[in-house]
């Protein structure tokens, strides 16, 4: 039985079409990478619901509050943006600003290798409103509960003051080392 040209010629075409789609697909195209597809659904989801805690009114605890970030794949990015926004104060009525007048976060940075974030402050953290030993336990409080629930991959939190290690911001507590949040759940 002889076998017709066209269809042996459709097969061979066939066969070249399947043949370079294979080479493109394993060797010339380029994969996206992870990166790029993080961003990608970053830039879907755009936000990132966190909690902040908030002295509460009567300094019997803390106040919750939901908030949204911007969402990053920077995590000291993410850390900023909710120190930022404890700053800015509680929505509540129920809450209390712990933070003294002026401070301002000047940067946060994340040390991957050693889960350890570097909170750098103004020097109005240490020289603002004094709240006696209450309000520096509850300033650190709210921070070390908010890093500890919104981001648990961090181990240990370094606050500093204009670039440097402090003793301690009000006088009561030691600053010298680095806090490890879960420890203030």
């Amino acid at each position: 039985m002889k076998i017709p040209r066209g269809l042996v010629f459709t097969v061979f075409v066939v066969m070249i079409a399947l043949a370079a789609l294979f080479v493109w697909k394993t060797f010339l195209r380029h994969p996206v990478s992870e990166e790029a597809q993080d961003m990608e659904e970053l830039e879907e989801q755009g936000t990132r619901s966190v909690t902040l805690f908030f002295g509460d009114r009567n300094a019997q605890g803390f106040v919750a509050e939901r908030r949204s970030i911007v969402a990053s794949l920077h995590r000291d990015d993410e850390v900023q943006a909710v120190v930022e926004e404890l700053l800015r104060g509680p929505n509540s009525r129920r809450a209390v600003r712990t933070w003294p007048k002026g401070t301002r976060l000047r940067g946060a940075f994340y040390d991957e290798d050693l889960h350890l974030v570097y909170l750098d402050f103004n020097s109005a953290l240490v020289s603002g409103d004094t709240g006696g030993s209450a309000m520096e336990t509850m300033t650190l409080g709210a921070l070390l509960r908010t890093i500890a629930i919104d981001f648990p991959e961090v181990a240990a939190v370094q606050i500093l003051v204009d670039g440097l290690e402090v003793e301690t911001l009000q006088g009561h507590i030691d600053c010298t080392k680095p806090f490890r949040p879960r420890d203030w759940l």
